[in-house]
């Protein structure tokens, strides 16, 4: 329980420093961007502990109110950020790092291969664009963005900015020696 407490606070702390609001914590529990990231923790820890049918419950509510598909095993720390989470799907076994962006539309998934270990791995402070799909058993580095409509099928390195269809890594990102200071 522990857990979901310390990501949702990453969470609520992602959005506030994304959003222009100046609200208090206990209204950001209830702020559109918050709620399907919740119920997506939520739906994790019944899976967790063993109570599947409630966390199937919970993630089916998440997929009606906001469109947003998240497997309940996938494993995603806390600072999760969707500005816009209708559409957007994680397979069950994607892994995605803090303070992640997931803009709509987004599908993190596998390429059909039936088995553990097909899902994409984000590391930290990754941003996927609107549409982007990344597909396979995929590394995407730290501080990578990967551009709208991207279809990736290759690993992008720490810092890489990669577009296209298929996704290639086009540029490394003018802040890089700003953002490895902060780490």
């Amino acid at each position: 329980m522990k857990t979901i407490i310390k990501a949702l606070s990453a969470d609520i702390l992602m959005i506030r420093a994304k959003e222009s609001n100046s609200l208090s914590d206990i209204f950001y529990i209830i702020h559109p961007r918050v709620i399907p990231v919740f119920l997506m923790r939520v739906a994790n820890l019944f899976s967790r502990y063993h109570l599947g049918i409630l966390g199937k419950i919970v993630a089916f509510t998440n997929q009606i109110l906001f469109g947003c598909d998240i497997a309940r095993n996938a494993k995603i720390d806390g600072g999760l950020y969707l500005p816009h989470p209708m559409g957007v799907v994680v397979g069950e076994h994607a892994v995605i790092g803090k303070n992640c962006i997931l803009h709509q539309g987004v599908t993190l998934g596998d390429r059909g291969e039936c088995h553990k270990g097909s899902d994409p791995v984000l590391q930290d402070y990754v941003e996927i664009g609107t549409g982007a799909k990344i597909l396979g058993s995929i590394n995407i580095g730290r501080y990578a963005r990967v551009g709208a409509n991207s279809v990736v099928l290759k690993d992008v390195v720490d810092f890489g900015v990669a577009v296209g269809l298929p996704a290639k890594t086009i540029s490394i990102r003018d802040d890089k020696e700003e953002l490895e200071t902060r780490s």
